[in-house]
């Protein structure tokens, strides 16, 4: 039985016991077994050119040049992105330039962000070289 069923199973159990807010932990809770057990790792070595779809979480150390979807994008230190992003969570490290389009955004002081960012929470630490225009959603 993988991660995801086990925790369904789970769930599945609580939302029998509670029957009056059920229905709303069971939405809550089956948003959380969605996503993939581990993550998807772009390694240093690898660069891609095209579009990439997740529902999970991608990590990324390698280039990508193109169109990244996905629920949790984190780009690390050594990683790179031209393109655009759409996400619900983009945590930026590394260096990006492109358009990004998320719900939460977090520049990380060693990050190089050029381009367009549109967003509904941004988190900015000191430190980081940003060049762009941003628009909050």
């Amino acid at each position: 039985m993988s991660i995801s069923n086990n925790i369904r199973a789970k769930i599945n159990q609580v939302t029998l016991k509670d029957s009056s807010n059920g229905e709303i932990l069971s939405k809550k809770l089956d948003a959380l077994t969605n996503f993939k057990s581990t993550p998807t790792i772009i390694s240093r070595d690898l660069k891609i050119q095209g579009e990439i779809f997740s529902a999970g979480v991608i990590e990324i150390e390698g280039n990508i040049n193109g169109t990244i979807n996905g629920n949790s994008v984190i780009l690390r230190e050594e990683g790179s992105i031209n393109g655009t992003i759409f996400a619900e969570n983009f945590s930026i490290r590394g260096k990006f330039e492109g358009t990004i389009k998320a719900k939460n955004i977090s520049i990380a002081s060693k990050a190089r962000v050029t381009g367009e960012i549109e967003y509904d929470i941004l988190s900015v630490e000191d430190g980081a070289c940003i060049d762009g225009h941003f628009k909050k959603k």
